[in-house]
């Protein structure tokens, strides 16, 4: 636990760029490998990108570490998204409890490509072609906690009889106080690659977050994650620094019925480089026919709100589950941009099935 937080808290110092103020500044054109904000998951796109607080599967390795420590069994997801017409992102993620390590242990694998380019000489003579890319793998792990105590309920049980007030007799009534409650934490490293042409740049970043549910309150998660916290980019003389951002968020799993699921979500962004912006999804998920379960996701998030219109932030969603098998798929309009199309398929392995009881 010691050792976890510890690295949680050297990886947040890392997250405001050497030499500069420590307040979050409103250029966001500031930071190098943009890219790494694309996000991962149809799922999570289909809700707005409000996945911090809800961090389930494989893909939470992206949005929140600490979802990882909550999984039943391994996990395998798959994304691929169709962006501009031209660029193109992939994201691979495989997460598998690890029962001596008393946690999980999670590995990914992002790529942002683009279609390839004219390559001019300084007579603008054609002379050939060439395709920028980018690579990012990550190594995360994470498990769960159980935090607080039950001195408060112990000592309401034996001094029952004993509490006194002015003139009257008034047990203490049982509880537990507000932090008790299940803490899962998690933390990733990762290795950046960009090249271009001939050239090329790398860093070594960390993400990491905390998923917090109250003991009486289950139901309820808060969550709290940080991403893209560490060295700089260089191609040429100059260093650059990575889009660190911090999310706060929160969410609630209503369940009712046999096998009915609800999901509201919302989540506060805070970029080192840019403005803050919120993100809100839902999530609806019912039986469907036989094993298979379906799913309907909107959401939206205000980040291009100001300069593509209040429309291209919102999303939409849907997915189908039957027995291992999950497919997503989410569309997000960007007006003149055009629109964004993102599918996922995901597969869990014997044991991670979810409990759809009430």
């Amino acid at each position: 636990m010691r050792t976890l937080r510890i690295a949680l808290i050297l990886a947040l110092q890392a997250a405001w760029p050497a030499g500069t103020a420590s307040a979050f500044t409103s250029n966001a054109g500031g930071s190098a490998a943009q890219w790494l904000r694309l996000g991962a998951g149809a799922r999570s796109a289909g809700m707005g990108e409000a996945y911090g607080p809800v961090a389930e599967g494989a893909e939470a390795l992206y949005w929140n570490p600490a979802g990882l420590a909550r999984l039943r069994g391994p996990e395998l997801d798959y994304s691929h998204m169709e962006l501009l017409r031209f660029f193109h992102h992939d994201y691979m993620a495989y997460a598998h409890p690890v029962r001596f390590l008393r946690g999980t242990v999670g590995l990914s694998f992002t790529a942002f490509y683009q279609d390839k380019l004219g390559l001019v000489d300084y007579a603008g003579r054609d002379v050939g072609s060439f395709a920028p890319h980018s690579e990012a793998v990550s190594l995360a792990y994470a498990r769960t906690f159980e935090i607080g105590d039950n001195y408060a309920l112990r000592d309401s049980e034996y001094f029952q009889e004993l509490w006194r007030h002015p003139g009257a007799t008034r047990p203490l009534s049982p509880g537990m106080e507000i932090w008790t409650g299940n803490l899962a934490a998690g933390v990733a490293i990762k290795y950046i690659s960009e090249t271009i042409l001939n050239r090329n740049a790398s860093a070594v970043a960390a993400d990491g977050g905390v998923l917090f549910r109250p003991a009486e309150l289950d139901r309820l998660q808060l969550g709290f994650a940080f991403r893209n916290a560490g060295t700089k980019m260089r191609f040429t003389r100059t260093r650059e620094s990575l889009p660190v951002e911090v999310d706060f968020g929160v969410a609630y799993d209503f369940r009712w019925g046999r096998g009915k699921r609800f999901i509201p979500a919302l989540e506060a962004a805070a970029p080192y480089y840019g403005a803050p912006f919120g993100k809100l999804g839902f999530e609806y998920a019912f039986p469907a026919w036989g094993d298979a379960r379906a799913a309907v996701r909107a959401g939206y998030k205000s980040l291009s709100a100001w300069d593509l219109g209040p429309l291209s932030g919102a999303t939409a969603g849907v997915g189908l589950s039957f027995k291992h098998l999950d497919l997503d798929l989410a569309f997000e309009p960007m007006n003149a941009l055009g629109n964004v199309y993102r599918i996922g398929l995901g597969w869990r392995f014997i044991g991670s099935l979810p409990n759809l009881e009430k």
